[in-house]
């Protein structure tokens, strides 16, 4: 199959068309529920004819006979328009799915595609590392320096009446509540004074001691996230970049899982360098990943036992368990790489031109949106049950 703009018009056709059909999803939950109730009508009317057989109320008897006949008519016509509308909704699934089965079939596609995605992990770990980074740096200022906490404190309470007053806003009218928006306008320009003022301050003190906290990632910290507050109603600073940072970490470690699991896919060389500074600070103590280090169903007696790593050598570990997943994986695919043809190599190159702008076609842009975030799901989930396996295991 050709990836040219012919083929991404067809698919885009046909995606638009799928796209309507799953609106019929909504028919297919209502005609499941109506089959549903209609069984158990069905049920009743069968129990009413049992017992009218049993009392020898022949009238009632065949009452409840139409009826019985007449539920199971009504849950014939249902379920025949419930397979259609399946069939209909399948059917374009299936033709949307054809064109990247087809694709896949071409030798070097799913090579380009894994390219893509090693890209798009390391920029997202590189963002989450810096994440955490931010975070931690901002929380260790706050817990050391009172003032800049109130600052922090200050720059949230600013933003969280700022978000009520723009939801205040939505519903009015620019010419009919004119007074009104003047007000909030003149509440809001207030606000962002404050908030700025705060800002300022705390950016100034960073700015002195040479701490690398970046202006516009305290910004969107402090407009994105939502800050806890305790039962008086007061921001808990302390807590709230505490459960930011957990779940930073969290994604770091699942960038780093996803990447494992797209082939050939490595860590980029600053990435791989800001995870090294990591072990040399001996960051995260509490984070451990004792279940990602072994894997019970694959170990053997006549294995040597698994290194053990201190408490700050998180990513000595959890590297440990990576290397031990990509070894597994070899083993089971060396008997094919034996049996590849000695041309791979060459097909691979001239490929690799073939798909170099492939990105630009809403197919391969669709696919690799859905790949990527399976991939990164999958890989979320299991670091949430590793971790939820090894606080079980130190209770």
């Amino acid at each position: 199959m050709e990836l040219n703009e012919q083929l991404d018009q067809n698919y885009n056709k046909d995606k638009k068309a799928y796209q309507k059909t799953q609106r019929l999803s909504q028919n297919v939950k209502d005609l499941e529920q109506q089959l549903k109730m209609l069984k158990r009508e069905w049920e009743d009317a069968r129990i009413k004819q049992i017992r009218a057989k049993e009392d020898g109320d022949a009238s009632l008897e065949k009452e409840a006979q139409a009826e019985v006949e007449a539920k199971v008519n009504e849950a014939k016509k249902v379920q025949t328009k419930l397979d259609t509308i399946k069939e209909v909704i399948e059917r374009n699934k299936s033709k949307v799915d054809g064109y990247i089965e087809e694709l896949k079939k071409e030798p070097g596609f799913e090579e380009h595609v894994n390219s893509i995605l090693e890209k798009r992990y390391n920029r997202q770990l590189a963002k989450a590392l810096k994440e955490e980074q931010q975070v931690n740096t901002i929380l260790d200022l706050c817990q050391k320096h009172p003032t800049l906490a109130n600052n922090l404190r200050g720059m949230v309470r600013a933003q969280e009446e700022l978000d009520k007053l723009n939801k205040e806003i939505e519903p009015l009218d620019p010419e009919k509540d004119k007074d009104k928006l003047d007000e909030i306008q003149s509440k809001i320009d207030e606000l962002v004074g404050k908030k700025n003022s705060n800002m300022d301050m705390f950016m100034s003190y960073c700015v002195k001691k040479d701490v690398d906290i970046d202006r516009e990632f305290l910004e969107n910290l402090i407009s994105e996230k939502s800050f806890a507050h305790d039962k008086q109603g007061n921001i808990n600073i302390e807590k709230t970049l505490k459960n930011i940072s957990k779940g930073s970490r969290k994604k770091i470690l699942a960038y780093q899982v996803a990447l494992d699991r797209v082939p050939e896919a490595k860590i980029s060389k600053a990435n791989d360098e800001e995870l090294g500074k990591e072990d040399l600070e001996g960051t995260q103590p509490t984070i451990k990943l004792k279940s990602l280090t072994s894997d019970p169903m694959n170990e053997q007696k006549t294995e040597p036992p698994a290194p053990t790593f201190k408490w700050y050598e998180l990513r000595k570990r959890f590297k440990y368990w990576m290397e031990k997943r990509k070894a597994e994986k070899q083993a089971q695919t060396k008997q094919e790489e034996q049996e590849q043809d000695t041309e791979t190599s060459s097909t691979s190159t001239s490929t690799s031109e073939k798909f170099r702008n492939s990105y630009k076609y809403d197919v391969v842009r669709d696919y690799v949106d859905k790949k990527e975030e399976e991939i990164f799901k999958e890989s979320l989930k299991d670091v949430k049950q590793a971790l939820k396996d090894d606080s079980e295991q130190e209770k």
